[in-house]
C-alpha cells in the first residue's frame, strides 16, 4: 500500500520509553515530520518543562516521506503510550501514514522472532505548533550515569516536595530537606582541582544554586531508560538542561525551569496584566 511516511527502527524500546516520557508531561503532541526526520518541541501545561526532541531520518532503518512540505501531527499520547506499552526489548517498529488514510497514524511493532506483527493506528488530531525559542548560553555538562540519576530521583520523592540543585565546575549536588527531620544528597561529577595556595583563597560558593519542586525530576525520570548516560547543564539565570541520547536514533533535551524562574516569570505576566 502506497505510504506517505514510514519509518522504521530496530530501536522499538527506545519509542515505548519515550512515548512513557512524553505522556507524564504533555497531553497531545504535535510531531513535525519532513525528510530530514522527526522532531518535537513543546512545554508542559504548566510551562515549567520543555522538551526538544529530535530524530534523525538517516538514523532509521528505513525512513520515507513524499512530501516537501512539513507535515504536522497532533498525537494523543495517553493512547500513543497504550499502543507501545507492550513492546520488548529488541522489538522492531515502524510509523507509517498510507496515501488512502492521511488522517492514520499506523504503528507496526515486529518481534525479534518475526512470529507476531501487531499492528495498531491512532486517530491524528489537529493542533496548533508553538513556535518555542530554546535557552543558549550553556557551557560544558556534567555527565551523570542514568540509572543512578534515575534512583535519586526516587529517593528525593520520600524527603520532600522540593529539591535544592547546586554545582560548581563538573560537580553537581541534588539535596532534599525535611525541614531537617531528614535529609539526603546525592553528587555528580568531579570536585574541580583548586591552584590556591591556602585556604582562605578558596571560594567554595557554587556556581548554580536554585531550587525545584521534586515533582518535576520525578515526571522526566523516564528519561533514565534511553541511554546508559545523560548530559546535565547547570547556568545560573536559564532552566536545568537535562540531555539524552534516544536509543540511537536522536537525542531529546529537557528544560526544568527553577522556582525563581518560575516566580520572576509570575511577578511579570501579572506587571503586564496591570
Amino acid at each position: 500500500m502506497p505510504t506517505t511516511f514510514k519509518a522504521m527502527t530496530r530501536d522499538g524500546y527506545s519509542w515505548k520509553i519515550l512515548a512513557e516520557l512524553l505522556h507524564n508531561n504533555i497531553k497531545t503532541a504535535c510531531f513535525e515530520i519532513d525528510s530530514d526526520g522527526i522532531r518535537l518541541r513543546m512545554m508542559d501545561h504548566h510551562r515549567t518543562i520543555l522538551i526538544d526532541l529530535e530524530l534523525d531520518a538517516d538514523k532509521f532503518s528505513v525512513y520515507k516521506y513524499k512530501s516537501d512540505d512539513k507535515m504536522y501531527l497532533g498525537i494523543n499520547l495517553t493512547h500513543f503510550h497504550k499502543m507501545l506499552k507492550s513492546i520488548k526489548k529488541r522489538d522492531s517498529i515502524q510509523l507509517f501514514i498510507t496515501d488512502d488514510a492521511p488522517t492514520d497514524l499506523g504503528i507496526k511493532v515486529i518481534p525479534k522472532e518475526n512470529n507476531r506483527v501487531t499492528t495498531s493506528f491512532i486517530k491524528i488530531q489537529t493542533i496548533q505548533n508553538l513556535d518555542i525559542d530554546l535557552p543558549e548560553g550553556y557551557g560544558r555538562p556534567v555527565i551523570v550515569p542514568s540509572s543512578e540519576f534515575q534512583k535519586m530521583c526516587k529517593g528525593l520523592t520520600h524527603i520532600s516536595n522540593e529539591t535544592h540543585v547546586t554545582s560548581k565546575g563538573f560537580l553537581i549536588r541534588f539535596s532534599s530537606d525535611a525541614g531537617g527531620v531528614m535529609k539526603r544528597f546525592t553528587e555528580f561529577g568531579e570536585a574541580e582541582d583548586t591552584d590556591s595556595d591556602t585556604e582562605e583563597d578558596k571560594d567554595d560558593s557554587p556556581e548554580y544554586d536554585e531550587k525545584f519542586d521534586t515533582e518535576q525530576l520525578t515526571r522526566v525520570t523516564k528519561l533514565a531508560g534511553l541511554h546508559t548516560a545523560m548530559q546535565i547543564y547547570p547556568k545560573q539565570e536559564n532552566p536545568l538542561l537535562i540531555r539524552s541520547d534516544v536509543g540511537s536514533i536522536g537525542r531529546i533535551s529537557i528544560y526544568l525551569k527553577s522556582k525563581s524562574l518560575q516566580a520572576a516569570e509570575s511577578a511579570v505576566a501579572e506587571s503586564d496584566d496591570e
